[in-house]
């Protein structure tokens, strides 16, 4: 069973066995707090959108997948060759991108106990496949769900439900790691212990987790024991 010893404790989490532990990906495996905002706000204006700081982007982040994204910050309905431009921009931007220290060794950690891993992210899967791929974690995870194969975004359980599936266990049996109040919310929704990754850009402290963690190597300690 597990035992939490991790940094702070918001709520009381029964001992359950986890089978998986699953992440949200920009913030939480990859600082990608100026890479991803850049490549949307060229693209953007690229399109005739206009200029648009990091922090309008980040704000519009609940919107939804990229195509609907882009479609509030350009005022109309996106086509796939708009969000093509936001792939472009990406893919040219992704030297900026850097794994959290320690990300990659606690990831294997987890596989070598047995620990399932996975990814459901707030990205397109194009989008996600490309940074995880250049970052070199993309092997390490046996599911990967992005925002354009759901039909309801964060904070919905909906891309828990669908990763948990195709790992063939139930959302119960899981742990979602991630840095936003969004990412803690999808958790509880789909009763799966909700961790807040201490490390990540948009981790705020008074937001309500099952456990938080001060940094990725704590994530060992939600392998069974």
């Amino acid at each position: 069973m597990v035992r939490f010893r991790a940094l702070a404790y918001h709520a009381d989490v029964p001992a359950r066995r986890i089978l998986a532990v699953l992440f949200d990906m920009d913030g939480t495996l990859l600082d990608s707090a100026n890479t991803v905002p850049a490549a949307y706000a060229a693209a953007i204006r690229e399109l005739g959108g206009g200029d648009h700081s990091a922090e309008e982007v980040i704000a519009h982040y609940g919107a939804g997948p990229a195509a609907a994204l882009m479609a509030a910050l350009l005022g109309r309905e996106t086509t796939d060759e708009d969000v093509e431009r936001f792939h472009v921009n990406l893919a040219s931007r992704l030297d900026e991108t850097r794994t959290y220290p320690g990300i990659r060794e606690a990831v294997r950690g987890l596989l070598a106990a047995g620990v399932l891993t996975g990814v459901f992210t707030g990205a397109t899967r194009r989008a996600a496949e490309m940074q995880l791929h250049h970052a070199g974690l993309l092997e390490l995870f046996n599911v990967l769900v992005g925002s354009d194969e759901i039909s309801a975004v964060k904070p919905s359980p909906d891309g828990l439900r669908v990763a948990c599936s195709r790992l063939g266990i139930s959302t119960t049996a899981a742990a979602y790691v991630g840095d936003a109040t969004n990412d803690l919310l999808c958790a509880r929704a789909a009763g799966a212990i909700a961790v807040a990754a201490g490390w990540g850009h948009l981790f705020d402290p008074s937001a309500e987790a099952d456990v938080t963690l001060a940094e990725p190597r704590d994530l060992l300690q939600l392998s069974s024991e």
